[in-house]
């Protein structure tokens, strides 16, 4: 084998396949974008144009448009959950990190009612998503639970509660925006927290601190 030869090849298959991860991710930034937008019904033209890629380029990754906003999604949930996951790894008290959660979710859902409106089309199948949030979740509701911090009979059951209330919330906050307030937002809060088995002042003091330094400031 001609050593020189394979090393350019390598080198050619490396550069090729950064352009191809490149052009993939760009797709679904632009997906995403889209997605936050609620623009779901745009052409595929229009989605490599805001791409900056070319248009037969979108067809070496995905089959269709609905399967680049399904990647996009599925993405843009992972990559919450991490970050969610990040926010509470270091709180102790598994009641305040739920509070968190469950804030900063509604939160994100108020900046975003794109992405908000494709979770609460979703229904059921938006809990069932095996990513990081419902790991991060199961987590901490079962800490909760061993704990003996949360009455709930288990995580699993404990966590359809929480996510049915959260698609609940988030639906009704979409159809009238204008109830929409921090304030409100953190009675429903301690509402979850109360269902978890808390008394009602300690659920309502933990649901009004303040967010952690790590939330951004747009969704405090």
């Amino acid at each position: 084998m001609n050593i020189v030869h394979g090393i350019q090849g390598a080198s050619h298959a490396g550069r090729h396949g950064r352009r191809k991860a490149a052009t993939r991710a760009a797709l679904i930034q632009a997906g995403q974008q889209l997605i936050a937008e609620g623009r779901t019904d745009v052409s595929i033209a229009t989605i490599t144009e805001l791409a900056d890629v070319g248009f037969g380029s979108f067809y070496n990754h995905f089959k269709t448009k609905d399967q680049l906003f399904e990647a996009a999604f599925a993405e843009a949930m992972e990559s919450f959950g991490h970050g969610l996951g990040r926010l509470v790894e270091d709180v102790d008290d598994m009641a305040r990190a739920v509070s968190i959660g469950f804030r900063v979710i509604i939160r994100v859902a108020r900046a975003k009612p794109g992405f908000a409106s494709l979770v609460t089309r979703s229904g059921s199948a938006a809990l069932q998503f095996d990513g990081a949030l419902r790991r991060t979740s199961l987590h901490c509701i079962g800490r909760g639970i061993d704990s003996g911090r949360f009455s709930m009979p288990g995580p699993e059951t404990a966590f359809a509660a929480i996510g049915g209330s959260l698609l609940g919330v988030v639906t009704y906050l979409l159809g009238d925006p204008m109830s929409d307030t921090d304030e409100l937002v953190d009675s429903l809060a301690a509402g979850v927290l109360r269902m978890l088995g808390l008394p009602d002042e300690e659920a309502r003091s933990i649901a009004h601190e303040d967010l952690p330094e790590g939330v951004p400031e747009e969704y405090r």
